[in-house]
């Protein structure tokens, strides 16, 4: 039988795929048909959809959580305040095994071709460098912020010349800091990828409203 943590992490997916318009509203028995669940399980994660800062609650169900411009930069602030900090505690307690899977991540995102490989790559690499901080919680308040990033100020499809140079030779940097131990070094470069990535997608935000 499907449990509230199954079709919340359907539920969850499918916000993040865009699956749900802005303005759709997730009705419990609606849902419940789709998944094939009592409205127990579905009712219980769209609860938690809410505490995690992704749907708000309505009359009929809930919708897509509407940010303000202060909400969104609050969250790129407090993104990038717990990402410096995880590549700082990278750089002290990372192993061999954890640098191995960033280098991989990277050589992997310099050789996609497509927009959508490289940011999934990239993406890996991010997780993998949270592994390599060994601290779960920093880890699951980043997994929320990015969440609410995501459906807050989502990325547009990339125009087929967008450079992607940048954000990956920011990712060596960083990698390279990470590896050599140097936390502050490694602390500051990602405060400066995450100021950049905050200026591209708020400039995608403001082209699209």
């Amino acid at each position: 039988m499907i449990g509230p943590s199954t079709v919340y992490s359907r539920l969850r997916e499918n916000l993040l795929a865009g699956v749900y318009a802005p303005d759709q509203p997730l009705i419990p028995i609606t849902l419940s048909e789709e998944f094939g669940v009592s409205r127990t399980p579905v009712r219980e994660a769209l609860a938690l959809l809410a505490q995690d800062g992704l749907l708000e609650p309505v009359r009929r169900g809930f919708l897509i959580r509407r940010r303000t411009d202060d909400e969104i930069f609050e969250i790129f602030e407090a993104q990038a305040a717990i990402d410096s900090a995880v590549a700082s505690s990278a750089a002290a307690r990372k192993t061999a095994l954890d640098i191995a899977k960033l280098e991989e991540a990277h050589e992997r995102a310099a050789s996609a071709t497509t927009p959508e490989d490289i940011r999934s790559h990239l993406r890996g690499w991010h997780a993998a460098l949270r592994t390599a901080a060994h601290n779960e919680t920093m880890s699951t308040l980043l997994t929320q912020l990015d969440a609410q990033i995501k459906l807050g100020a989502p990325w547009r499809p990339a125009a087929p010349d967008k450079p992607f140079q940048a954000p990956i030779d920011e990712h060596r940097r960083i990698l390279d800091a990470v590896e050599d131990g140097d936390g502050e070094l490694a602390r500051t470069l990602m405060l400066e990828h995450h100021a950049r990535d905050r200026d591209e997608r708020i400039a995608h935000l403001a082209a699209g409203r």
